[in-house]
């Protein structure tokens, strides 16, 4: 995916999580029923596969850094730690939110800001052309106002 980043809502991230867990318990709850299972040359085989899949779950769990806890209590505030290190907030990335109220105070400031921005805006993608004809197409330009 080369390093691409995604934005995602934090809700549908949670339901991912939850996802995961539950897929996770299912696999826990098979090995366990077949665990329990008579010994026979019949399940033999079936044991052996509960065990591997067991261990694999078992890693797999560890490594998407979901506290155990989570498991008993699915309380979202638990994720706290996993969201932070996972996650980058769209400030973080260089996204803002668009008010839709005007922050200018008469009419003449709300045009001189229009006209700057629409300037801005060209000569951005005045920049943005040029970069690609040097660069190619692969290449991408972000612009961090602070």
């Amino acid at each position: 995916m080369n390093n691409e980043m995604y934005l995602i809502h934090g809700e549908d991230y949670i339901k991912h999580i939850e996802e995961k867990t539950i897929l996770y318990s299912m696999l826990k709850q098979i090995a366990c029923k077949v665990a329990k299972l008579p010994s026979n040359r019949g399940n033999k085989n079936l044991s052996v596969l509960a065990k591997k899949t067991e261990r694999i779950a078992d890693k797999m769990f560890r490594s998407w850094g979901i506290p155990a806890s989570y498991l008993c209590t699915a309380d979202s505030d638990m994720l706290a730690d996993l969201m932070e290190n996972e996650l980058i907030a769209p400030e973080d990335a260089g996204y803002y939110p668009i008010d839709d109220e005007d922050e200018c105070e008469d009419e003449d400031e709300c045009e001189a800001i229009a006209g700057f921005t629409e300037g801005f805006g060209s000569l951005m993608s005045e920049f943005n052309g040029l970069a690609r004809s040097i660069f190619g197409d692969n290449v991408s330009v972000h612009i961090v106002i602070e």
